[in-house]
């Protein structure tokens, strides 16, 4: 399996479990956590960041 294909599974996975964890998000509004959200929307940032990153490598046919 080629490096760019991997990066795609990857960042596919990572789209999969985004979108899981929003749909359970969604259904429970009563949880949270314990800490600020700006370091919740920091980490919500970083993780579609780098989601963007591994499918954006994954498509990219330069090999």
């Amino acid at each position: 399996m080629k490096k760019n294909r991997k990066f795609l599974i990857i960042g596919i996975v990572m789209l999969i479990v985004a979108v899981c964890f929003i749909i359970y998000a969604l259904n429970n509004p009563q949880a949270g956590f314990n800490w600020s959200n700006s370091l919740t929307y920091g980490i919500y940032l970083g993780y579609v960041a780098a989601t963007v990153i591994f499918i954006a490598k994954g498509l990219n046919n330069k090999e």
